[in-house]
């Protein structure tokens, strides 16, 4: 507030009272140099003051200015009850030596021993970020913690004596937080690379916030023990510090409970400096959780000031957010490179190893990230065996990308590769390179389940949808010419399914009188026999609520007579399903690894079935693998959006799921059944129409009993599939 603000409110405080103008300007002169949070408090005490003693209040707002600018100062009520009580002690001049003494104690103690954050930034922030080797930054919170990008710290400590242990107690507070970067104590569990054991215990404790506080503990004693390794001197100032700051705090506790976090800092900070393994184990977990079971959980709570917090929700949205940005940044610049790298290489004497790129398309196109050769530190791109020198700044970017995640991911090479094999042999422009790299870089992030940890690894796919592009053939008009006399008969089927508004008679209840039945009733009556009391006539209503996604099946093994049959089923169902009008989405899927399950969209399902939906038709071609389970969660998701009554997902696949990495056999069967479950959960009635010729033992494990059917023949899969949506639907 400035002085105006602050004579409206003061003015308001001593209503009726209105004192001299200049003389309340005078003194809240002091009070408007403070923050508004202190100003709100200095005058919420005017109304206090005033009718005791003018005087004693304008010497309260001078006073209390200078007294709350220390932020050392004690409690503000604690002050103005101590203030009124020396007034009735001693009168005015009792109350002002009262001001002026706490006054003088305060800056006193605050110049000797408070250290501020504000003091050390300039000196913490280069050393974290020395240590580190990374761009931290440094920020105030009440307690410490990080974020992974910023290291939160308390605005000021005055747990010690004197301002030197304070400031190096700042110290420590940082390397801490950079501790449990180093040991990753995030990765591991936002990252789902956590042991099976730990995640086991950490999902099935019967107490989770005790679990979790037993958790942060190991953490941040396998910290403690790495600083002493890595840090020697600072721990050897700190120790003795800490020592005696944990028997302070902790009382009897430190030596008498031995089922307390107290003693268990307590014999932590008096512990030899023994390097132990940074990684927290299971059995760890279970012995420390056993031992402090009738433990209060809160207690962990209490110790926050020396260990910071673990704010995984935090950090869990800053690292989605970081390596969303690094990962389209790295895909970029390494697209750019192998495009300018192709493009040298045709104008040289190498053109060997590109020529025939513009010709066979991207699969010709090998590209891999190796370390550099002895005496050369950092990566090395070698494009179709050819080593090509990276910029420094995509250099820097890969290694704080390797730092973080501990490899460069091969999904982030083979999305580069695909980017600049697909402009190669398009021979496209800069502005479309961008183009093609922005639709490559909007995926969607799904969880995956890993059966083997009775969990998800959470955001572990990534899901990318594309819209194919239409072909111009004479695909459709011949697949509807060589099909022509079963459609006539298909037309007529669905013709019968059509939402139809009938009249029935001779009901009980009903929207009009029935007059042959009221004849008859009255014919009944006049010959003695007891009339019928179905009068009524009813309009019924036969409407089909129903919205259907077909999931096409577009990987390599599709190619052939397989490919050939689904495009003709398609064919016909969108013709025949235009007649009914139940509302339906195609969507083909195919991919390669976790970070780029592609997801093809054909046909949404409020688009019109058109022309340009059959060109994307004649567009379906087999593309690469079959990690089936994060289309199906997505296709749930947008049935689920639906106010459909009925809502089916269809899946047309000719064979298990499977991908170029370990997701293949019990694994890919299991997370594909999960997602299964998840749709039904969700309303949606998934049904597979599958033409594998191998023996289908899985199918009834993953979709349930008479949720599928085998076309033993691909011939009969265009005849067969229209039959057995009507059967489903009807």
């Amino acid at each position: 507030m400035d002085i105006a603000e602050l004579k409206k409110r003061f003015y308001q405080e001593v209503h009726p009272v209105h004192p001299n103008e200049w003389e309340v300007e005078e003194v809240l002169t002091h009070v408007a140099s403070l923050s508004s949070s202190r100003q709100q408090a200095l005058m919420s005490y005017v109304h206090v003051v005033w009718p005791i003693s003018h005087s004693l209040c304008f010497s309260y707002l001078e006073q209390g200015a200078y007294f709350l600018r220390n932020p050392d100062s004690v409690d503000l009520a604690e002050w103005v009850r101590r203030l009124l009580g020396y007034y009735e002690k001693d009168g005015l001049r009792g109350a002002r030596e009262f001001m002026s003494e706490s006054l003088a104690d305060t800056l006193a103690a605050g110049q000797t021993t408070v250290a501020r954050l504000e003091d050390v930034r300039g000196r913490l922030l280069p050393f974290l970020r020395g240590l580190s080797g990374q761009p931290l930054d440094l920020a105030g919170s009440p307690v410490a913690w990080t974020d992974t990008a910023t290291v939160y710290l308390p605005e000021e400590i005055r747990f010690f004596d004197n301002r030197v242990d304070n400031e190096r107690f700042y110290v420590f507070l940082a390397c801490c937080q950079w501790g449990y970067l180093t040991v990753g104590t995030f990765n591991r569990i936002l990252d789902g690379q956590e042991p099976a054991d730990i995640f086991r215990f950490l999902q099935s404790s019967d107490n989770q916030e005790l679990a979790g506080a037993v958790y942060h503990f190991l953490e941040f004693s396998h910290v403690w023990k790495m600083l002493a390794y890595e840090l020697p001197g600072l721990m050897r100032q700190m120790r003795p510090l800490l020592q005696r700051l944990v028997a302070e705090k902790s009382g009897d506790k430190a030596v008498g409970d031995q089922s307390s976090f107290a003693r268990l800092l307590f014999e932590l900070v008096h512990s030899p400096d023994i390097r132990s393994s940074p990684i927290t184990t299971g059995r760890e977990l279970e012995l420390m959780y056993e031992r402090l079971r009738v433990c209060h959980e809160r207690e962990w709570g209490d110790w926050q000031f020396l260990t910071g917090k673990l704010d995984f929700t935090g950090v869990q949205a800053w690292l989605k957010q970081r390596r969303s940005e690094e990962r389209k940044a790295a895909v970029k610049q390494l697209a750019q490179v192998i495009i300018q790298s192709a493009k040298l290489a045709n104008n040289a004497a190498e053109q060997e190893n590109f020529g025939s790129l513009e010709e066979g398309g991207s699969s010709r196109l090998v590209v891999h990230l190796a370390d550099g050769e002895e005496g050369k530190p950092g990566l090395e791109l070698r494009i179709n065996n050819v080593t090509v020198d990276l910029p420094p700044e995509l250099s820097e970017l890969l290694a704080r990308i390797e730092h973080d995640l501990g490899h460069i991911p091969e999904g982030y090479v083979q999305a580069a590769a695909g980017i600049a094999g697909r402009a190669i042999a398009s021979g496209v422009g800069g502005g479309e390179v961008e183009e093609v790299v922005r639709q490559e870089n909007a995926g969607m992030y799904y969880d995956e389940w890993d059966y083997r940890r009775r969990g998800y690894r959470k955001n572990w796919c990534t899901l990318i949808e594309k819209e194919l592009h239409p072909v111009r053939s004479r695909f459709v008009e011949s697949t509807l010419y060589s099909y022509r006399g079963m459609l006539v008969r298909l037309r007529r089927q669905f013709e019968s399914l059509r939402t139809q508004h009938r009249f029935v008679r001779r009901r009980r209840y009903g929207d009009d009188i029935d007059l042959d039945a009221l004849v008859d009733a009255v014919a009944d009556r006049a010959a003695g026999i007891a009339p019928s009391d179905r009068l009524f006539v009813r309009l019924l209503r036969n409407n089909r609520d129903i919205a259907v996604m077909f999931l096409v099946d577009m990987s390599n093994s599709t190619e052939g007579w397989v490919g050939k049959a689904i495009k003709e089923s398609l064919v016909l169902l969108g013709d025949v399903l235009e007649v009914v009008g139940d509302r339906f989405g195609i969507y083909g899927f195919s991919g390669m690894r976790r970070s780029r399950c592609e997801l093809y969209r054909i046909k949404s399902l409020d688009e019109p079935y058109s022309e340009l939906v059959q060109q994307r038709i004649c567009a379906i071609i087999p593309k690469e693998y079959t990690r089936m389970a994060t289309p199906v969660r997505h296709l749930t998701g947008l049935l689920a959006q639906t106010d459909a009554r009925i809502r089916l997902l269809i899946v047309i696949s000719d064979g298990k799921p499977e991908d170029y990495d370990d997701y293949k056999g019990e694994y890919a069967i299991e997370d594909t059944r999960q997602a299964l479950i998840e749709a039904r959960g969700k309303g949606v009635i998934p049904f597979c129409i599958t033409v594998d010729r191998e023996p289908h033992i899985y199918l009834p494990h993953m979709f349930g009993r008479e949720h599928y059917i085998f076309v033993d023949s691909v011939e009969k899969l265009p005849r067969r599939m229209p039959e057995i949506y009507r059967l489903l639907t009807s």
